[in-house]
């Protein structure tokens, strides 16, 4: 297998699992959202990671989750890589301080031990110098040890490996790259993805003008050797990572170039640290004491470990510092994802996510959307449509992986903006069905109202068009949104048909009624009253409204002349004015003056001729008594 098509397919592996990070977002790192038993903390290496029978992808196990669940407050992830038989797991044990029997297991054959990713059950604490975690109310973490299965060893797949180093380098704050003897051209394009993680996510760090969504962590490159030639470590690690002099231009030189100028943007530090061969018997370094071991390496090995304790800082994703339930959340989210295909391709992981994020953004924004209750106006809607697709843009730019040119993000931003234009047209019908609901229903009750106006006893055309008002000014309150113009319409035109019946139908009630009265004051001042004058004048003018109206032949009407105006101006003072409004009062006041004239009957019949009489016998006693005296007097 070429070296082009595992640097492929280690950068697409690694993307895939950052990819992860956005699918899971904030989830993965809140401690509250895994629910699980924790377990005791135990003094022994747990299973986290375990390859599938066929040793082609990963597995997660449910002891190394709670093992790492377990473990309260920020998380620092310590993970050593490198090729198998290179001494990580004895490493591993000599930064713990426990032998092999108790520590990680370490083998002396040709196969490699260690098989998939393990942890340590007890992490070390970390007292941290300054005080970056005031959401933990202290200042310790914890330092969690991981062990890898070496790479490029026989009867496994390439993709295995490629799976196994990609979850290393995601999950760790301070990765250990343990390296024999120097720095290999391979070890370094073993790192290749760099190249596409550094565009992808890292991009803004080195502008300066942003966050990323993974912070970068610390490397190390641990060189296992005796001699160095004159040379430091770190000398020789950076001599390694210089650029190539390419005054041809040649492609590959140049991409081996870019993986080394990657190299910088992905670690806050690039540190390199040698390593003395502890005893010159490797395969009995599990059954020597320190007393046994080289001096040199005891020093070392001591320097080591405060190397690390200074490179330590806790994980952050997101901007958030990871505990020992989000660190187990995004181990099992990110074995899920490295396992979703054979061998993806960068731009179709990618290209997959970005699709995702869409439909996540598309989501948020029709929350935001119909945040808004419905109806509103066209107006309203569409500032509201602009305020939330402005923050869906933002949310898709802030949360993206990948650039325009390795992801295909043009056309995706194409995609979602045709996605929310898609909502926003849905949502513009819905605000038109329910502007047409309501306008529908305020300008039925507004004719309901104008109907009932028809029927009144005691019509008025200023009733009927304070009535209009009225209801013109509810229709306008209620009826919101796009309906409202032609439901307006409607209504002015239900009005002008309402109030051109109602004047017709308004003249007639008073002709009728005018008509009615008369009959009433003939037969009243005739049987009743027995009033002549009163009766004569009400057959006058009966005659006079039988006959008027007969003599427009030629066109015209009665209800145009002047007197008929003026009549009903009069009727419109009595019937409807601010003080009193008859049609309301009639029905109280018509008992009120029947009761009153029958009052006034019996005062003009019966009360006042008996008060009469007794006024009368009063004033006719003295006289009477006078008269008696003067006969006497005379006689």
């Amino acid at each position: 297998m070429s070296k082009a098509f595992v640097s492929a397919s280690v950068t697409s592996l690694v993307l895939l699992c950052f990819c992860c990070f956005g699918a899971v977002g904030i989830r993965s790192l809140d401690p509250q959202q895994a629910e699980h038993q924790p377990v005791a903390i135990t003094r022994r290496p747990f299973a986290l990671v375990e390859p599938v029978e066929s040793h082609t992808k990963l597995s997660v196990s449910q002891e190394g989750l709670e093992a790492l669940r377990s473990i309260a407050g920020p998380v620092v992830p310590v993970v050593v890589i490198g090729p198998y038989r290179s001494g990580k797991s004895f490493l591993l044990n000599q930064l713990l301080g426990v032998g092999c029997t108790e520590g990680f297991g370490v083998g002396h054959t040709r196969s490699t031990q260690t098989k998939g990713v393990w942890v340590w059950g007890e992490p070390q604490k970390l007292l941290l110098a300054d005080k970056t975690l005031p959401e933990f109310g202290g200042q310790e973490a914890s330092i969690v040890y991981l062990d890898t299965e070496g790479f490029e060893s026989t009867g496994k797949a390439d993709a295995y490996d490629d799976r196994i180093f990609a979850l290393s380098t995601l999950i760790s704050a301070v990765l250990v790259y343990n390296l024999p003897e120097t720095v290999r051209e391979s070890d370094i394009q073993k790192l290749s993805f760099a190249v596409e993680l550094a565009e992808g996510f890292y991009a803004d760090v080195q502008g300066g003008g942003g966050s990323s969504p993974v912070e970068p962590g610390n490397m190390l490159w641990l060189i296992q050797r005796d001699f160095l030639e004159g040379k430091t470590v770190q000398d020789m690690v950076s001599e390694a990572l210089l650029p190539v002099a390419n005054p041809f231009e040649d492609q590959d030189i140049a991409q081996v170039n870019k993986i080394r100028q990657s190299l910088r943007l992905v670690a806050r530090n690039s540190t390199a640290f040698g390593l003395h061969q502890p005893h010159m018997e490797r395969t009995k370094l599990c059954e020597l004491g320190d007393d046994q071991l080289d001096r040199q390496y005891i020093q070392q090995r001591s320097n080591l470990r405060e190397l690390v304790q200074q490179l330590a800082k806790p994980k952050r994703v997101n901007g958030k510092v990871m505990t020992g339930p989000a660190l187990a959340e995004l181990v099992s989210q990110m074995v899920t994802a490295l396992n979703a295909r054979d061998i993806p391709t960068a731009g179709s992981i990618l290209e997959h996510f970005n699709k995702e994020l869409v439909y996540r953004v598309r989501d948020s924004y029709i929350v935001q959307l119909e945040s808004l209750a419905l109806p509103v106006s066209d107006a309203a809607l569409a500032a509201h449509h602009e305020t939330a697709s402005a923050a869906a843009r933002k949310q898709f730019q802030a949360e993206k992986f990948g650039n325009d040119l390795t992801t295909g993000l043009g056309s995706l931003q194409d995609m979602l903006q045709a996605s929310l234009d898609k909502e926003f047209l849905g949502r513009q019908t819905a605000n038109t069905l329910e502007s047409n609901k309501r306008c529908e229903k305020a300008e039925t009750d507004c004719e309901d109202s104008l109907e009932k106006e028809q029927l009144v006893r005691l019509p008025s055309t200023g009733r009927f068009e304070d009535r209009f008002s009225h209801c013109q000014a509810a229709f306008d309150l209620v009826c919101i949104g796009p309906a409202h113009t032609g439901q307006s319409e409607r209504l002015q035109k239900a009005w002008k048909r309402e109030h051109t019946r109602f004047k017709h139908d308004y003249n007639d009630k008073l002709y009728n009624g005018l008509v009615l009265l008369l009959l009433v004051d003939i037969l009243m001042f005739r049987f009743v009253i027995k009033f002549s004058i009163l009766e004569s004048l009400g057959w006058i003018v009966f005659l006079f409204l039988q006959v008027y109206p007969k003599l427009y032949l030629n066109g015209g009407s009665m209800y145009e002349a002047h007197w008929w105006i003026i009549l009903v101006r009069v009727w419109e003072i009595l019937v409807y004015n601010p003080v009193l409004d008859l049609e309301k009062w009639w029905q109280i006041l018509t008992p009120v003056a029947l009761l009153a004239y029958v009052a006034w009957k019996l005062w003009v019949k019966c009360i006042r001729p008996r008060w009469r009489r007794r006024q009368d016998k009063r004033l006719m006693l003295p006289t009477k008594q006078g008269d008696s005296d003067s006969r006497d007097l005379s006689v």
